[in-house]
């Protein structure tokens, strides 16, 4: 599935600079490739997901929310630029 539709950018981002978007589309990719790589091609669209791996509380800290940590928005851009994502100039 894929998803552009304009209307659903907050605050007049345009989308196709938006880093959110850039990242979760990445994430989705990356995650893909992981699959392949781990599991092998048949398994490149299928939504496997480990659990209960040492990255876990991350998200969900012991006796907390993934509210009381940063959002995912908050990486997008240091994560993309970590691994070398060519990011657009701000205007």
């Amino acid at each position: 599935m894929h998803v552009h539709n304009q209307d659903n950018i907050e605050n007049g981002d345009a989308y196709e600079s938006d880093s959110r978007h850039a990242y979760l589309e990445w994430l989705a990719m990356e995650a893909r490739l992981l699959r392949i790589e781990l599991y092998g091609m048949e398994f490149a669209a299928k939504e496997l997901t480990p659990c209960n791996t040492f990255a876990g509380n991350f998200h969900f800290p012991a006796g907390g929310d993934w509210r009381d940590v940063p959002p995912p928005s908050t990486r997008a851009e240091t994560v993309m630029r970590a691994v070398g994502v060519q990011m657009p100039e701000v205007r």
